[in-house]
């Protein structure tokens, strides 16, 4: 074999390497482990355009890990996860004793509107029970969004559950009218919390990820329990000797396989046994 075929080897060598390195790692992906991080999301209400909250896409379920009002989105309890049940921007206009039915048994209802038209009383239930109210204001943009967070929520306290802004009041001789904008909301009350060694579906929670950056949060990491430990995975190193025209392989697969197949060049097959 003279130089120039051992380059060409040594070059065919480096492609197939790169090849095998990158079916490992979508082997591992898809049938050994796989790892789901969080991300941040945008709410959909204007008013909310420079705030986040934290999802979680489990095989093509998204969660949304708790959070409190004052946890970084990079640093939720990402193995407390509850459903997305509604984040809206569309305008609902209601009268006092009306109500949006949010679903999954949640209800936003207006109580009062003031004479003066700067407050509204509002009141989240929970299966027609009374889980939260306050007294919105209007003054500012700030005092216009009624951020509900509650204690004890799969342990934690402060876990931020739902989002309202009140875009405007109008108080007139005969009736009055809130424009509520802006709406998100977790079933919070059907969280659920998963462990080391919990299953979600055809997947086993092996480990927690600790959050690095704002591209880079935190994560989950599952193992595929359909697949069985023992099957084997390709793989080998390959050392060049350019000078002797020769190149050492060595086998690197896993669960020692029985036999190889080496397809080197167009003409070069080899099987061993």
């Amino acid at each position: 074999m003279n130089k120039y075929a051992a380059v060409s080897l040594v070059a065919l060598v480096v492609l197939i390497a790169g090849a095998a390195g990158t079916a490992g790692a979508a082997y591992n992906a898809s049938n050994g482990t796989t790892t789901c991080n969080v991300v941040g999301t945008n709410y959909k209400c204007n008013s909310w355009s420079n705030e986040q909250y934290p999802v979680i896409d489990l095989f093509g379920e998204e969660r949304v890990p708790l959070f409190s009002e004052d946890d970084d989105i990079r640093d939720p309890h990402v193995n407390k996860l509850a459903s997305l049940v509604i984040n809206s921007n569309e305008t609902n206009a209601l009268k006092p004793g009306e109500s949006v039915d949010l679903g999954n048994g949640y209800a936003l209802e207006v109580r009062e509107i003031d004479i003066d038209g700067e407050n509204v009383w509002l009141e989240l239930t929970r299966g027609g029970q009374h889980v939260a109210n306050k007294t919105v204001s209007i003054d500012t943009d700030e005092n216009q969004t009624w951020t509900v967070a509650l204690d004890n929520v799969r342990g934690e306290n402060n876990v931020v559950v739902m989002k309202v802004h009140v875009k405007q009041l109008f108080v007139g001789t005969e009736i009055s009218i809130v424009q509520i904008d802006g709406i998100w909301l977790i079933d919070y009350a059907n969280s659920r919390t998963l462990n080391i060694g919990d299953k979600f579906g055809e997947f086993t929670l092996e480990q927690t990820l600790s959050g690095v950056d704002e591209s880079n949060l935190r994560g989950l990491v599952f193992k595929n329990v359909s697949v069985a430990d023992d099957v084997s995975v390709a793989d080998f190193s390959a050392s060049p000797y350019p000078e002797k025209g020769l190149v050492k392989f060595t086998d690197k697969s896993t669960v020692s396989p029985a036999s190889w197949y080496w397809n080197f060049w167009r003409s070069i097959t080899m099987k061993n046994k």
